[in-house]
């Protein structure tokens, strides 16, 4: 069940993932610099303060007996660009801190660093820095769960163009792509300022143009944990629209609740009339982010965001994970942040819905009563709290539906249940989510036509993507005879009834271009 290239990019669903890669016949090869560090003495190696700096069985050891009143710096003469890197770093006492520089500029006459660093030191392993200028970068804490403190601990650094990957211990620590940022440059080994410390450097491989593998991820997965810098997040987390983007919704029941009244997509329809957006919503009923069932054959969440080719990607969960209490946030933020690293692309764009409240009045009742209901004192406000920071680390976008949703000042109830939105509700949800992006405001007046064909479209959507009769389309069923033409038994009837829908989808979008056209523009 294939649609037809006619269809455009918003329509791959049922297409195999190709990860195509190419080499270029230009394409330098690795080369191990073995002149980086001899393993005898400092030769090729530089510093302002160079007391502060011997070699000592093989390696390199910064050593400050008295207090240091600035950072002391060893620079070494090769130039790198593209490299990988892998040292191993003890630092003594473990609390000190130092770093790693590279493709780096001396700052001043005093051998200071201007770069970035690949921080080391306790609250800062596995950091990315840049000193003496963008300051913090990536500032996760994925780098400091792998250290093993007052040991030994490989750190690896990965540069390719301007995407840049460290790991220590073999674990992924960071993850950017820093458009503009530094190409080039020089690398230096720090000794921080601050109390006597020693800090030792085992230099085990540069490499110059190396393949792009890391953390036993190949080039494909580590692009897919790519993101922004920190410096730069903020304006790469709020989705441009751009004519022709795919955008999905994904989450469980209420995001796949949307499609029914279709008020939000109405509204993204009516608010960029002159912007053609395909719009799909993924949401399925039970999805969490320990598990998101599909039938044989289906293919993975992720698999279905790739084949759409979505650009922008709305994710809501944390409401029913918060009945597992507090203690199981740690667990829910780990799941939560593998499940988005597995849809992360350099070129799309996420946005975290935080979950929405419970409703205490319209929670059914229990054989105790309703006070009893676990859902009265689920700490979903404390999930909300944990995704807003996840995000924030992650360079993802943020909508807290949680708290504009509990306010006292909303009308009447927004749930039928205590959990699954109204059509207020989604209205409420629409208004928050409209909120954050800032579109041009249009009076909602006049759009029940638009909203029709709408509702309309999203019907066949969800036919043609979640068809009640899968297993005999593409799972565990396809060889019952009732899924075969009667008269010849090798032609398989319904995959080719399920190519109508794509007219009819086609059909349907074109309907909801006619009827933005329609629309007068934004004032």
């Amino acid at each position: 069940m294939i649609l037809s290239n006619s269809f455009g990019n918003g329509f791959r669903r049922f297409l195999p993932l190709l990860l195509c890669l190419t080499v270029f016949a230009g394409r330098a090869q690795p080369r191990v610099d073995k002149a980086f560090f001899n393993g005898r003495d400092l030769t090729g190696w530089s510093a302002t303060d160079v007391k502060y700096w011997s070699v000592k069985n093989g390696t390199i050891v910064g050593r400050a007996d008295q207090p240091v009143d600035k950072n002391k710096f060893l620079w070494s003469s090769v130039k790198v660009a593209d490299f990988y890197l892998s040292v191993d770093v003890k630092l003594e006492p473990d609390d000190r801190n130092a770093g790693i520089q590279f493709r780096s500029q001396k700052a001043d006459a005093s051998g200071q660093a201007l770069g970035y660093q690949a921080d080391m030191g306790q609250d800062v392993w596995g950091r990315l820095y840049h000193e003496h200028g963008r300051q913090k970068l990536d500032w996760s804490d994925r780098g400091e769960k792998a250290v093993q403190r007052g040991q030994w601990n490989q750190y690896e650094i990965l540069a390719v163009g301007d995407r840049i990957w460290t790991a220590i211990n073999g674990k992924l620590a960071v993850a950017i792509r820093d458009p503009g940022g530094d190409a080039s440059g020089y690398m230096a080994l720090q000794i921080h300022s601050g109390e006597p410390q020693t800090v030792t450097y085992k230099i085990n491989q540069l490499v110059h143009n190396p393949n792009v593998a890391l953390a036993g991820l190949n080039e494909a997965e580590l692009n897919r944990q790519l993101k922004m810098p920190l410096d730069k997040r903020r304006s790469s987390a709020m989705p441009v629209f751009q004519s022709g983007d795919v955008i999905a919704f994904a989450g469980g029941s209420n995001i796949a609740a949307m499609r029914k009244d279709g008020i939000l997509e109405t509204r993204l329809y009516a608010a960029f009339p002159a912007t053609r957006l395909h719009i799909w919503n993924l949401g399925w009923d039970g999805d969490t982010v320990y598990e998101q069932f599909r039938d044989v054959g289906f293919g993975s969440w992720s698999k279905n965001l790739d084949s759409l080719g979505a650009k922008v990607v709305f994710v809501q969960f944390g409401q029913m994970e918060s009945l597992q209490g507090e203690k199981s946030l740690p667990h829910f933020i780990t799941a939560y942040q593998t499940l988005l690293d597995s849809i992360r692309q350099p070129d799309r764009r996420l946005v975290l819905l935080s979950p929405i409240p419970f409703e205490p009045a319209r929670l059914p009742q229990t054989p105790l009563g309703k006070s009893e209901n676990p859902m009265n004192t689920a700490p979903v406000e404390q999930y909300t709290e944990a995704i807003r920071k996840l995000a924030e680390a992650e360079g993802y976008g943020f909508v807290d539906l949680f708290h504009s949703l509990r306010s006292s000042d909303l009308a009447g109830p927004i749930t039928v249940d205590g959990i699954h939105l109204t059509k207020e509700g989604q209205e409420q949800v629409a208004t928050q989510i409209f909120k954050y992006l800032n579109p041009p405001v249009r009076s909602l007046e006049k759009l029940e036509a638009l909203n029709r064909e709408v509702r309309q479209k999203n019907i066949l959507w969800f036919n043609y993507w979640r068809p009640s009769n899968w297993a005999f389309l593409n799972g565990d069923r396809t060889t019952q005879p009732f899924s075969h033409d009667w008269q010849d038994k090798t032609r398989r009837i319904f995959p080719e009834e399920m190519k109508a829908f794509e007219p009819l989808i086609r059909e349907a979008e074109q309907r909801i271009a006619d009827e933005q056209r329609k629309l007068a523009p934004v004032r």
